[in-house]
């Protein structure tokens, strides 16, 4: 499969006549490497007039490729006029307040290009809430940015709140910045978590007085790193507990390159079953079991259920009681020996990572293929999630539908909006409307927000379903009223 489409457009302005900025171009040159190493295309601007910045622009949307990601940077001056975003060129010359439309970029455009070329992420990051160097002579700008919102499948980022201002940096970066390339760079994070970090950092760094602000309406899971799948140890165990008596076997080597651009498979053995299947033992043998302590009796496949469940009762009470490593080695064990609730909860234990078990996704991964044959839902759903994402292994879109259908019928709403997402992506086939709108309207019934939000753009673009105006201010409004902001924007749209 192709690797999936990383475009970005990266501009720095710092060397204004009026109120120049010292970390802008750095800031830019530092993104752009960043992004580089983790798979992005990247144009790179330094000082950019307002006719480059436009031709820029225009050459980004028209490299934006459907179901790519998309990523558009800027670090520099800008201003809010009139609830609308500019970003500032270099050797503007802005005298009045009315100018600015004519000689400012307006950054609303890049959403609008992006949103054009329907990317499967679009993400902005704004570094530009310094402070408006023509102010003086304006009687409307406000400080800082003004919020926008985030057409479906984006991710906006500012350096700090709407309408306040962000710190130019003392170190080579602003501050914003300075965070961002670290935590753009941990494997593993999702966008979102990448960006908590970011917000906690600065707001640590400047005692509050910055707060990053970020608003999404992404459909999916998104990382810049993905998770790093090198040989690293299941498991770093507390000095007490004495790491050779419950160390779990450490990752296989990392062998294989990422797959669309999310996360590159560790795994050396041959791909795991990946369709539903009652075969488990074919399954069993493409699971390393773990090492369980001397002292323990190894449990196989033929124990009974009774004592299965005894060491699944074990392990989750230690999990309750916080001793993490004698419910790891319980529930492994009872999970190789056919208890899919452990299999579960196993993998979720290696899917977070908390000490002193650190993060392992390939057995993360092993123990919820395990449990989704045994039929454990949730760890279904996990399984659809893997394979949606190329999370571990190579990205399959068919078989993260067939696993996803497998959960959404035995009730799960989160399975029945991957699957409809799936359906709407053109993800391993044609885009078929009409079944996502029937899966949206699963989960939707079940009050997930998110599928409310998804099925009532669907009803208000006509696209899978009679386009039905009152419908879709009915499922709009449901979702708004569960705090989905994006829902909130677009019946905006509607009343206009």
């Amino acid at each position: 499969m192709a690797r999936e489409h990383r475009i970005a457009l990266v501009i720095g302005n710092g060397n204004y006549r009026s109120a120049p900025l010292v970390n802008p171009v750095n800031d830019a040159r530092a993104m752009s490497e960043a992004l580089r190493s983790v798979g992005f295309r990247v144009t790179l601007l330094e000082d950019a007039t307002l006719r480059q910045m436009f031709i820029a622009a225009r050459e980004f949307g028209d490299t934006l490729q459907q179901g790519g990601v998309g990523l558009f940077f800027y670090a520099g001056h800008g201003m809010q006029i009139k609830g609308r975003n500019y970003l500032i060129p270099i050797g503007t010359d802005i005298q009045r307040e009315d100018e600015v439309s004519f000689n400012a970029f307006d950054a609303g455009l890049l959403l609008e290009k992006m949103e054009a070329a329907r990317s499967r992420v679009n993400i902005v990051i704004l570094d530009a809430c310094r402070n408006n160097p023509f102010s003086r002579s304006f009687r409307s700008s406000s400080q800082g940015l003004a919020q926008m919102d985030a057409p479906i499948g984006s991710y906006v980022s500012f350096a700090t709140a709407p309408s306040k201002l962000a710190s130019d940096g003392k170190d080579g970066n602003g501050l914003y910045t300075q965070h961002l390339l670290a935590a753009m760079r941990t494997p593993g994070l999702k966008i979102e978590d990448v960006f908590k970090r970011v917000r906690v950092g600065v707001m640590s760094d400047s005692k509050g007085q910055q707060i990053p602000w970020d608003n999404s309406s992404l459909m999916g899971d998104f990382y810049f790193t993905p998770p790093e799948l090198a040989a690293t140890t299941a498991t770093s165990l507390a000095e007490s507990h004495g790491a050779a008596r419950n160390a779990v076997p450490a990752s296989p080597p990392r062998t294989a390159a990422a797959e669309d651009g999310i996360a590159p498979s560790a795994d050396t053995t041959p791909a795991p079953t990946l369709v539903p299947t009652a075969d488990k033992k074919v399954l069993l043998a493409k699971v390393p079991p773990s090492s369980p302590p001397a002292t323990s009796p190894k449990v196989d496949s033929k124990t009974d259920e009774e004592a299965l469940a005894a060491l699944y009762r074990k392990g989750m009470d230690a999990k309750r009681r916080g001793d993490l490593v004698t419910a790891a080695d319980a529930l492994a064990r009872a999970a190789e020996g056919g208890h899919a609730g452990a299999g579960y909860e196993m993998g979720l234990l290696l899917k977070v990572g908390r000490k002193p078990i650190m993060q392992d996704l390939p057995r993360s991964q092993r123990f919820f293929l395990l449990a989704a044959e045994g039929g454990n839902m949730p760890a279904q759903y996990e399984v659809a999630q893997m394979f949606a994402q190329g999370v571990g292994v190579a990205r399959n879109c068919t078989q993260a539908a067939a696993w996803a259908r497998k959960a959404a019928e035995a009730g799960s709403p989160d399975a029945a909006v991957l699957l409809g997402e799936l359906n709407l992506a053109e993800c391993g086939g044609a885009k078929n409307p009409q079944e996502a709108a029937r899966w949206f309207r699963v989960a939707a019934d079940k009050g997930l927000a998110k599928a409310q939000f998804s099925l009532g753009v669907l009803y208000m673009n006509g696209d899978g379903v009679p386009k039905d105006l009152k419908e879709a201010r009915k499922w709009l409004t449901a979702a708004a009223s569960k705090g989905n902001t994006t829902a909130r924007f677009y019946l905006r749209r509607l009343e206009n």
